[in-house]
């Protein structure tokens, strides 16, 4: 049968024990979440107790039992007895008692006021203390998108928490209340600088995978967490993907000209015409693509460089060759060409309803093309004045027509060399630019009726246009020798 300890024989033996439990807090909770102390309405005779707060079920979702121990300073061996306030009766009832022990301990899943008396006449103990045990939910459930577009998401985090506990005053038992609160922050891992701190934020849509943390903090700066990760097989309701909002981006890579590497930039680029650039696609979540060129101060000309659409490919285009002419010189317009092309990119992201709607997006880049003026020899002493047809060292065996750097940039070329007596013995001539691919690289020292030229003095003439209309005449003369 319980024991019941009554109100009056409890006020005299809480007051017998708080000093010792004020200082020592010989009766605690281990495995306690957060803790903070009562505020009796007669805290003058009462003193303070601990209230402990444990949060179960776990971030794992197992129920928590409270591990309750008493002791003593040094553990003196002592008869111990377990007590339970009963909230209708206004009484303890005994839960459990231990002999001869130095240290007890107690295990409940109940909370409440619990009550510990520890006693040993031999050594005249007879002490009491009390502490409060609160058992309540404190986590999040779950994070969910409610809502995504192409501008932002719709977060939502799901939580429980009890933030109102009961206790007692324990000489008139009055009912008293400790109220917590709690806050809750988030965090992510990708570029987002501020979410703001309520239950449902609204985030920039992202265009790659981003995982969400919310924190629940309480009043006593107890937290728990909880993720979720947003990537592209997340769906909606209706299996649409979540992450729909796409970024454009590119770089180019100019294979010719000052700057021919073959090296990515984000910058303007500078190659020779007629060749051009290789656009690598950097975009982010993105399925279709039309790209943009333009070189006229109103955005429009009849050039075919000024559109390039793409944009019907059933498979994302990860980079383009772009081949591009410089424009035209005419000293006659009255339109003032830029030097430089803007490169605009328009990127679709994935379908995210029943009507097929994508979202999109455009990056412009100004002057991200700036095309080099053709460059070409204009005098002779920039072209070699001596060549040996024999030489395998030294010497090119070779009279070049240009350096091996320039010549992408003539369209026209033509050359015609004669000897000391006005007879023409070698001519070329490519009015197309292909005399680059086809692997031409000079005069050989043959002459255009067959068997080699015998040393001497020689003379030519070059003509060349470039692909910007600018033309060239370039005489000159060379020693070849064997």
């Amino acid at each position: 049968m319980p024991v019941k300890v009554f109100l009056f024989v409890l006020a005299l033996i809480l007051t017998s024990g708080f000093g010792l439990n004020k200082t020592r807090a010989q009766l605690v909770v281990s495995n306690y979440n957060s803790l903070t102390q009562t505020n009796y309405v007669n805290k003058a005779t009462l003193g303070t107790d601990s209230i402990f707060i444990i949060y179960s079920p776990d971030n794992n979702g197992f129920e928590i039992e409270a591990q309750l121990r008493a002791s003593l300073p040094g553990n003196p061996l002592v008869d111990v007895t377990w007590y339970r306030l009963n909230e209708t009766t206004l009484q303890f009832d005994s839960l459990s008692m231990q002999t001869t022990v130095g240290v007890s301990t107690f295990n409940t899943n109940i909370q409440g006021g619990y009550m510990v008396r520890l006693n040993n006449n031999a050594l005249s103990i007879d002490t009491t203390f009390v502490a409060w045990l609160f058992i309540e939910d404190f986590k999040i459930t779950d994070i969910r998108v409610t809502q995504s577009t192409c501008e932002e998401l719709e977060l939502r985090a799901d939580t429980l928490f009890e933030n109102t506990f009961r206790y007692f005053d324990l000489m008139d038992f009055t009912p008293l209340t400790f109220t917590n609160s709690a806050s809750l922050k988030w965090t992510t891992d990708s570029d987002y600088s501020f979410i703001p701190s309520v239950a449902a934020p609204r985030v920039k849509a992202p265009v790659e995978p981003v995982t969400f943390t919310a924190t629940i903090t309480d009043a006593l700066n107890y937290s728990r967490s909880f993720s979720n990760t947003v990537d592209e097989y997340k769906t909606d309701r209706d299996g649409y993907p979540i992450i729909r909002a796409v970024k454009p981006n590119f770089k180019g890579i100019a294979l010719s000209g000052t700057e021919g590497s073959s090296t990515a930039k984000d910058t303007t680029v500078r190659p020779e015409a007629p060749h051009g650039v290789w656009f690598v696609n950097d975009t982010k979540n993105g399925e279709l693509f039309r790209w943009h060129f333009y070189n006229h101060p109103l955005w429009q000309h009849d050039q075919a460089d000024t559109l390039l659409a793409v944009s019907e490919s059933y498979e994302p285009i990860d980079s383009i060759y772009y081949i591009h002419p410089a424009p035209v010189y005419n000293p006659e317009s009255v339109v003032e060409y830029k030097e430089g092309y803007d490169v605009k990119l328009f990127a679709w992201g994935p379908v995210y309803n029943a009507n097929n709607d994508r979202c999109m997006d455009t990056i412009r880049k100004i002057d991200f093309v700036i095309v080099d003026t053709t460059q070409f020899p204009s005098k002779r002493e920039m072209l070699p004045n001596v060549f040996n047809p024999m030489s395998t060292a030294g010497n090119s065996p070779t009279f070049y027509f240009l350096d091996k750097v320039l010549p992408v940039s003539v369209k026209y070329f033509s050359i015609k060399i004669y000897n000391r007596w006005g007879n023409k013995v070698y001519e070329y001539e490519d009015e197309d630019g292909s005399w680059t691919e086809d692997g031409v690289q000079g005069w050989d020292g043959n002459t255009r009726l067959g068997g080699m030229a015998k040393p001497g003095v020689y003379y030519y003439v070059i003509l060349a246009q470039g692909w910007d209309g600018r033309e060239f005449k370039v005489p000159g003369y060379v020693h070849l020798f064997y």
